[in-house]
């Protein structure tokens, strides 16, 4: 979970499962300074704090990806919202993706959220072998980045 300033409730059910299934948190060193009783109450539950340093407007992106890969962690799924999904996508971390459209419509808040941090990319993210399929009145789009098929030694030029 990418929670830099531990916000995350205590009586989440996140934390009251983490006893029984592995809980990581990224988070600042910072905030553990400042908040040293919410990170402590934090792992009393069961959850590990993987606590980056001091990064000066970069990423902490690499440190987690080195911390996932250090414990043997070769897949990652990124739920999240259109900053984290940008996130990823300028280091350079994504080999498939796979979004899903509902027939709705967001209204207010909501609308003017969606794009913000895919529309402050500045490049291109090209998706190849891209499969769209439906349920019901859901359309599931899926597609492989240049890094995956460079990672299977595959030229698509």
């Amino acid at each position: 979970m990418l929670d830099s300033h531990l916000r995350i409730p205590l009586d989440s059910q996140l934390l009251k499962t983490a006893n029984k299934t592995p809980v990581l948190i990224l988070t600042s060193e910072q905030t553990v300074r400042q908040n040293p009783q919410i990170a402590e109450q934090v792992a009393k539950k069961g959850a590990e704090l993987l606590v980056f340093g001091d990064i000066s407007g970069q990423s902490n992106l690499p440190f987690l990806m080195e911390q996932l890969s250090s414990r043997g962690i070769t897949q990652l799924l990124v739920e999240g919202g259109p900053t984290v999904i940008a996130s990823f996508i300028k280091e350079n971390l994504v080999d498939e993706v796979c979004v899903y459209i509902a027939p709705k419509l967001l209204g207010g808040l909501g609308a003017a959220g969606i794009n913000k941090g895919i529309a402050e990319l500045n490049k291109v993210l090209e998706l190849h072998y891209v499969s769209v399929k439906t349920f019901d009145d859901d359309i599931h789009i899926t597609g492989l980045t240049n890094n995956a098929l460079e990672s299977i030694g595959i030229n698509e030029t």
